[in-house]
């Protein structure tokens, strides 16, 4: 299996790695999951979970 984060293969069936895990990624993965079935787009479910920040997410792109 792969991480839901980062996409690393994990350990057994783990749906994160050890890199990416902290206590209550499992809430917020929920949460940003439930808000893409919504119908909300994955920048905006990504910001308001708490699952990226506007940066991570692909809020703000550089123009060249």
């Amino acid at each position: 299996m792969t991480c839901r984060r980062c996409r690393k293969e994990t350990d057994q069936n783990e749906r994160f790695c050890n890199d990416c895990y902290y206590p209550g990624i499992e809430e917020t993965y929920d949460e940003y999951q439930a808000l893409l079935e919504e119908g909300h787009r994955p920048i905006q479910a990504a910001v308001m979970s708490g699952w990226q920040d506007p940066d991570e997410a692909g809020a703000y792109s550089e123009e060249d």
